[in-house]
């Protein structure tokens, strides 16, 4: 499975996910406008890493947003690798539970419509 995560066709459809849901840079503060340039330079040591099972995913930046009632939600913003990453593994199992949950969504409705 990790083959498929790591395919270049896959993460380069989890690059560009990424990149089109924009947000913030993580901990290590590449943003996600600079990851088009640094990720294919970046690429090649993190196959590496993971082919070798030694990736470290880095620390979550935890991020203070204020809410309209005067507290806060605290949001953890993991960096733009690790949401590349994230991505790719997304996209390789997924579909794998889409039929299954599928399935449940459409009893439940269907239980709920009936009811």
């Amino acid at each position: 499975m990790i083959a498929r995560v790591v395919h270049p066709y896959n993460l380069q459809k989890a690059l560009e996910h990424v990149i089109a849901n924009r947000g913030s840079a993580g901990v290590d503060g590449v943003k996600v406008s600079q990851l088009k340039e640094r990720f294919p330079n970046r690429k090649p040591q993190l196959l590496d890493d993971i082919a070798k099972e030694n990736y470290l995913s880095q620390p979550i930046l935890g991020v203070e947003i204020p809410k309209g009632n005067g507290k806060v939600r605290l949001l953890g913003v993991p960096t733009t690798t690790d949401r590349v990453l994230q991505q790719a593994v997304s996209q390789v199992i997924a579909p794998l539970f889409e039929t299954e949950f599928s399935s449940v969504s459409t009893r439940a409705t269907t239980y709920c419509l009936v009811h």
